[in-house]
Parts: structure tokens; sequence; C-alpha cells
């Protein structure tokens, strides 16, 4: 990191925050007019509804006081909508005429999902700028075959044992082959450390589960006492038994909404804390567990209760929280980092 060419001293990496600075009021009004216009032209404005909200976060996420850039035409999305939607149509009348007709629809997904990742992450990469300078995905079919196809049948195989290395592979697919003006991305995650991540969530699992079944032998034990005090049968009401039902599954609810945010925000934070551009400039995220959680079971909250029109104010608020826990280390001014990538994009 401190290898600087022409430099006889270290430098001292800089910290540049990363700010949101948009709102939900002001994103509710593009929001509200495309959702007007995708339900009155069936569906068909949702690709411009799509390019309008990105750049609509993408134009209000700030680095060193520039913002992001999308430069997407809609009329692509909306092509390629056209297709994924004439496959489904496809596949979905050959399953009702045979279900061995749909056989060959699955082997052609299995075998289409990587090119369809390669082409979507191309895409965006191709159609996000900052300060002028593009970003690019260089990724392959057979590097999407292997991350998303080969290393998830590998942990399905060795009952998850494989799963954080799995993992591992599709970040460093999606990472390591994303370039900025031609400055490439780099990453590397020890295998321990991934491992540690899914072995905590693996206690918290095992726990949770033997203080659930605990619990429930609690409740038979004295519903089976109160039973024999009462030298009758108690047969425990309907109400009951839903309410019973009804928490533990909001308990379990809870518990995998949990873990799964858990494992997310703690393998970013590891995947982007060790990914360098140029091999000189560090990204740092620190994303954290509860707050996500916090923030998403309210988002849930609000959204049924506005019947669903805090869906702007959702958006807005995850993107404050992880605007407000990334940045950049750079080890030259910003000004000469995307100097210098834009005279390799220009090369």
């Amino acid at each position: 990191m401190s290898d600087v060419l022409g430099a006889s001293e270290p430098v001292k990496p800089q910290f540049h925050a990363v700010e949101f600075r948009g709102s939900g009021s002001e994103f509710f009004r593009i929001w509200i007019v495309n959702l007007a216009l995708t339900l009155v032209t069936l569906g068909i404005f949702s690709a411009w509804a799509k390019v309008r909200t990105r750049r609509y976060f993408y134009g209000n996420t700030f680095i060193g006081g520039h913002a992001f850039d999308y430069h997407a035409d809609p009329v692509r999305i909306l092509i390629g909508r056209a297709i994924a939607a004439g496959l489904f149509i496809g596949y979905n009348v050959s399953g009702r005429i045979s279900p061995w007709l749909a056989i060959p629809w699955i082997v052609a997904l299995a075998f289409g999902v990587p090119w369809l990742i390669v082409a979507s992450q191309r895409f965006n990469a191709r159609n996000t700028s900052y300060r002028n300078v593009r970003f690019n995905f260089t990724g392959d079919y057979w590097g999407a075959f292997k991350a998303f196809i080969l290393w998830p049948i590998a942990g399905a195989v060795t009952l998850g044992g494989l799963v954080p290395l799995a993992h591992r592979a599709r970040d460093y697919f999606l990472i390591n082959n994303r370039t900025f003006g031609g400055k490439t991305f780099k990453t590397a995650i020890d295998g321990w450390s991934i491992y540690s991540i899914y072995l905590i969530a693996l206690f918290w699992v095992v726990s949770a589960i033997v203080a659930l079944v605990l619990l429930g032998v609690i409740v038979a034990m004295v519903t089976a006492t109160l039973k024999v005090m009462a030298a009758a049968p108690m047969p425990v009401p309907p109400r009951q038994a839903f309410v019973f039902i009804a928490a533990f599954s909001l308990v379990f609810l809870v518990m995998e909404t949990g873990l799964i945010v858990y494992i997310w925000t703690r393998v970013f934070n590891l995947a982007v804390n060790n990914t360098y551009i140029d091999g000189r400039h560090r990204i740092d995220a620190r994303m954290a567990a509860w707050p996500l959680i916090g923030i998403g079971l309210s988002n849930i909250f609000f959204l049924i209760f506005t019947l669903g029109m805090f869906y702007p104010w959702a958006r807005v608020r995850v993107a404050n929280y992880m605007a407000d826990r990334m940045g950049l280390y750079a080890t030259s001014n910003l000004d000469e980092f995307t100097s210098e990538a834009f005279g390799a994009q220009s090369a």
C-alpha cells in the first residue's frame, strides 16, 4: 500500500467518506411517476423507470464531492426483459403440456444463468461512471459457471462444508473482474476468516434450536402437569395453539433473517476491506448486522402500515446507512487518481 511510484517515503492514505444526499420525499416524486407510467403502459415503462431510479441513487452518491452517474439505454433493458418474458412464457406453456417438455428449459436455464450474470455485470459496470471515468467487467462465461453453478453444487454435495468457499468464489468473480478506467480491483480473503463467520452463525443456529426445543419441552411438561392436577383432559384451546405457533414462526423467521444478514454483512466487510484498486487504493466497509435488521424490520412495518407508499423512504434509508458505512482510502489525490484512470481508459 505504501509502494507508490515516484515516492521515496510511504504515503499516508487519505480517507474519503461515501455520502448519500438523496431524500425520501424527493425520490417519492420519481417513484410515483414511474409506478403510474409503468401501470399505464402495462409494464413497458419499467425499463425507463429502472434507469431513472438508478440515475437518482447514483447521482446522489458522492465520494470526495463528486457523484456517480448511470448511462444505460432503457431500450436495451426493455429488449432484455422482453426476451426473458418470452422464455418464461415458453417454459410455462411447455410445463403445462407435459412435465417432460420442461426439462430442456431447466437444463438451458442452468447453462444460461452464467451468461446472463456476465452480461448483466458487464452492462451495469460499463454504464456506470465516476467523474467521467467508466467502470468495466471482464469476467467470462466459464468463470461465472464455476462461481455460480459448480461451487454451489460442491457446497450442497458436502452438506454445507464448502459453502464458505463457494461464497468466496462468488465474491472473487464479482470483484476481481471489475475495473475502473483500466485500473483493476483485487481482493483476497483468508479461508479461516470466512469459515469463522459461518461457524459463529452455525453456533447461534444450534443454540437457538436448542433453546426453542427446551421451550417446547417446558410448555409440554407444564401442560401435562396441569392435566394431572385437574384429573381431566385439558385440550389446548385453538386460539392459544395458534398464538403459540405464530410466536414460534415469528421467532424462527427473525432468527433466520438475522443469520442471513449477519453472514452477508460480515462477508461483505471482509471482501470489501481487502479490496484494492490498482493495488494502492483500499475500499472500506463497516456494515453491522443489527442496524440493518432494525432498518429492514421497521421498513416492513411502515410498508404494511402505509400500503406500500413508504417504499421511497425505505430505499433511501438503506442507501443512507450503506453510504455512511463505506469509504475509500486513497494513496493519492482523487484528482490524480481519476486522471490516471481516465488516461488508462482512453488508451
